[in-house]
């Protein structure tokens, strides 16, 4: 037997991460208003059938202590072997027919054969057909008194408001990383199995909050009676998390080489380039909020740079050609367009401890908006990047400082704005548009046609414009559109012909 289903809770005290429904459902039974119909709604592996299968027991418990089923009655021992002709469960991806509920209509009325009450456990209820939930409503709303219905489903946006309104609806939560760690612990204790903590914490991170899923690829993972920490990253794919404490500490070094070093590593060796994305991702969030804590403005701009480079790179990934180019390029840039703040700099930043939170959040976002990215310059090997590019900002006495806006000087850099445009469809939209007016910050851009003008003036169509605005103004600036004011000249022939036309038509002149 799995070993899923081997320690699958049979009452709810070993039910795992969802207390906030235990409570109710135990509540309900103490004081004998258990309700005809329950929806048990949540991502897969969470505990939906599971507790579905314990209320049926309770339900039908001879000997109920509480809210807690005896396990010695004859009845709880058929339930837990699923043998009680009384408890039914169906399966809706198979079973969601019109017949089928028509079926279920009909034996309904039929007194329960051995318990006290018939439990109809519909799993999957959401893939039932338009005609079943038809069919199905009038029963749900007015069952027998020795009748009740318990639904799961993970997708309940698919069941009608009909349903949902007959129905008491609980909502199962992911389970907390902690808590599969130690039911996996208990698990491994009880199987003697030995298990690494960096083994168990690896795979409830990769269950996303299932139990069910995490409990299998434990048991996936084990080899000869132990689960060690490499043998499950090379099982599920995973890079070692060394990799990437490595890869940020070479961020930070803007040690572009070596960086590229761990994700040629990590290639080579024939880890998910994607999922190692992820991950780093979710290790620059953690560093992200700690810093925020921590009120360290200088880091928190850092790493909002780095956050947006690579999932710039996970949103490649799906269509590189080389696999390892996104990851590869958003390294570069991150090397070379990003300085990292030294620890000198975030003592700087604690010397004021009172120092309120949105100070940080304002200078963050000044950072962004105002810092120009430079570019690396060929050199030749005496000279590093970091020397090229101090060369180059020294050639240009305009870097770092904000120009006027004006309708000549947004004119002549039209072209340098086109360049900084990234979406396709804002570069195709601002070639149509005309410069309107000028108003310090604000500029008012008017277009030919009403598609160009939403088009452009979309939210994240109009940041990507803003932001083209900014680097090559070095300023924040507010897009305003509008569309050309008409003009139209007509001669008097044609106004006779228009207006005859209107007669015939019953229209009118505009």
């Amino acid at each position: 037997m799995s070993l899923y289903r081997k320690y699958r809770p049979k009452n709810f005290e070993n039910l795992v991460g969802q207390d906030h429904i235990r409570i109710t459902l135990e509540n309900a039974l103490k004081f004998g208003r258990v309700n005809h119909a329950y929806l048990f709604t949540g991502p897969r592996g969470t505990g939906k059938t599971t507790t579905a299968r314990i209320m049926a027991k309770a339900i039908n418990c001879s000997n109920l202590k509480g809210a807690t089923p005896c396990e010695e009655c004859e009845i709880c021992r058929d339930i837990n072997e699923g043998r009680l002709i009384d408890v039914i469960e169906i399966d809706a991806a198979s079973n969601g027919r019109i017949d089928e509920i028509r079926d279920l209509r009909e034996k309904i009325n039929f007194a329960p054969t051995r318990a006290k009450n018939k439990v109809y456990i519909i799993d999957e209820v959401h893939m039932i057909s338009r005609d079943g939930f038809n069919a199905l409503l009038k029963t749900l709303e007015e069952p027998p008194a020795n009748v009740f219905f318990i639904l799961a489903t993970t997708e309940v946006h698919k069941i009608p408001e009909t349903i949902l309104s007959r129905c008491q609806r609980f909502d199962f939560r992911r389970i907390d990383e902690k808590v599969i760690v130690e039911r996996l612990k208990f698990i491994a204790e009880q199987e003697q199995i030995k298990a690494d903590q960096q083994a168990l914490e690896a795979i409830a991170h990769s269950a996303q909050g299932g139990l069910r899923d995490a409990i299998g690829l434990m048991e996936q993972t084990i080899s000869d009676n132990k689960l060690e920490f490499a043998h499950v990253c090379e099982m599920l794919g995973l890079s070692d998390l060394v990799s990437i404490e490595k890869l940020y500490g070479h961020l930070q070094q803007q040690d572009a080489k070596a960086a590229l070093g761990i994700i040629h590593d990590i290639y080579i060796e024939g880890y998910d380039l994607t999922r190692f994305n992820k991950v780093f991702l979710e290790h620059l969030r953690k560093k992200l909020l700690q810093s925020v804590e921590e009120r360290k403005s200088g880091e928190t701009a850092w790493l909002i740079r780095l956050v947006d480079l690579f999932r710039d790179a996970y949103d490649h990934a799906r269509l590189a050609v080389i696999p390892q180019l996104p990851l590869e390029i958003a390294v570069i840039e991150a090397c070379a367009a990003s300085t990292a703040p030294t620890a000198a700099d975030m003592d700087a930043q604690q010397s004021d401890p009172a120092a309120p939170l949105q100070s940080s959040a304002s200078v963050v976002l000044e950072n962004i908006a105002h810092k120009p990215v430079p570019t690396l310059l060929p050199t030749d090997k005496k000279t590093s990047p970091a020397k090229a590019i101090t060369q180059q900002d020294q050639q240009r006495p305009d870097v770092g400082k904000a120009r006027a806006l004006t309708m000549e000087t947004i004119k002549t850099n039209w072209p340098r704005i086109l360049e900084h445009l990234r979406n396709p469809a804002v570069k195709r939209s601002f070639r149509e548009a005309e410069l309107g007016e000028v108003q310090g910050c604000a500029v008012t851009l008017n277009f030919s046609t009403k598609f160009h003008l939403e088009k452009t003036m979309e939210h994240a169509n109009r940041l990507d414009l803003e932001k083209a605005f900014a680097d090559v103004f070095n300023t924040d600036v507010r897009i305003k559109g509008a569309l050309k004011p008409v003009t139209a000249s007509i001669n008097k022939e044609e106004e006779e012909l228009a207006k005859k036309a209107a007669e015939i038509f019953e229209g009118e002149m505009l």
